[in-house]
């Protein structure tokens, strides 16, 4: 075979051998993008399974190397939700929420502390809330199927695109959408908390009746209202305080203050999320016991810096270098 022939014959190989290398690229770009799609939509039946159904269970939860056994009562009906969780081990304690509040009772110290529902979380179960926005931030995949509680499951992972936020994997039930179990990962994969339920079922119609919200509280107790709601919404309208640098997917999902017992001054509380993760600044007047630095406990990042006469602490179940940013990012813009 002649040189030109021998060149020929590379050229068709080689023209070939790309069609077939971009034939495989589109089937893998394709298969990626239906894989992503299939996993925002488990993520989006489960957001809405667990707002919108009625359900009971129990469920570990482990956090800086403690386990704690908690079980929960969730509630939709024509009256909105209403939803009752009871700590089973340590310290006794009951968290409560509806449309309106939230309210924690210690029993040991005799104290019930309100506090507005759209201010507080009411467990560390995890609820997304606009799965298309998080797209955009992390990056979804189904990555397998397992049994938990019993129960037949679809594993999605959720892992972040950029160093500013945790990953996550969520099993999640096949056939309503609730979730089963999920880990919180960190930048190296190892896993931070855990969520893991052992009994998890559907209420009726009649538990659902049964169900209250609220239990039988003695004159004992302590009534301590964490903001109250004319100061708290004058405030809310009032706030000066930015970031001149606020991670990309993240926005102020909420800012009150609250004023200091005995004192003129008032705490600035700043709450910021991307939607799945969510971080606290808080400013105050500084003093010597102002957090300076950095600090960290399990899963949670704290920083805190002196911006004039003030102190700014960020906190946060976030990775340490966004708390960070956020501290040394804020300004006061009168």
């Amino acid at each position: 075979m002649s040189r030109n022939n021998r060149d020929a014959v590379s050229l068709m190989r080689f023209s070939l051998f790309n069609q077939l290398a971009f034939a495989a690229l589109i089937l893998l770009s394709s298969s990626s993008s239906a894989s992503t799609g299939e996993a925002m939509d488990w993520i989006q039946k489960m957001s809405i399974a667990m707002r919108e159904i009625s359900y009971q269970g129990r469920f570990v939860y482990l956090q800086n190397n403690q386990l704690e056994s908690m079980s929960i009562l969730h509630v939709k009906d024509d009256n909105g939700m209403r939803e009752r969780l009871v700590s089973l081990n340590g310290e006794a304690r009951e968290i409560l929420r509806d449309n309106n509040n939230f309210t924690c009772i210690w029993p040991s110290s005799r104290q019930i502390v309100v506090d507005q529902s759209f201010n507080s979380t009411s467990s560390p179960i995890w609820i997304p809330e606009d799965v298309k926005r998080l797209s955009s931030f992390y990056e979804f995949s189904v990555i397998g199927h397992d049994r938990v509680a019993g129960q037949s499951a679809i594993i999605v992972s959720i892992m972040p695109a950029d160093e500013y936020r945790y990953g996550m994997k969520v099993w999640i039930n096949k056939e309503n959408g609730l979730l089963l179990q999920s880990l919180l990962l960190d930048e190296q994969g190892q896993v931070l908390e855990q969520i893991m339920f052992s009994e998890l079922s559907l209420m009726n119609e009649e538990e659902q009746k049964l169900f209250s919200v609220m239990p039988e509280i003695d004159s004992s107790y302590t009534l301590i209202r964490s903001h109250h709601d004319d100061q708290s919404a004058a405030v809310q309208s009032d706030n000066k305080w930015r970031f001149e640098a606020m991670p990309g997917g993240f926005w102020v999902e909420s800012s009150f203050r609250k004023k200091l017992s005995g004192d003129d001054a008032y705490i600035q509380h700043l709450v910021l999320t991307d939607g799945m993760a969510s971080v606290s600044v808080f400013i105050e007047p500084a003093s010597e016991e102002s957090l300076s630095g950095e600090s960290s406990m399990g899963a949670v990042n704290a920083f805190g810096t002196l911006l004039n006469e003030y102190s700014v602490i960020a906190i946060g179940e976030v990775p340490a270098i966004t708390v960070m940013q956020l501290a040394r990012s804020t300004r006061y813009q009168p």
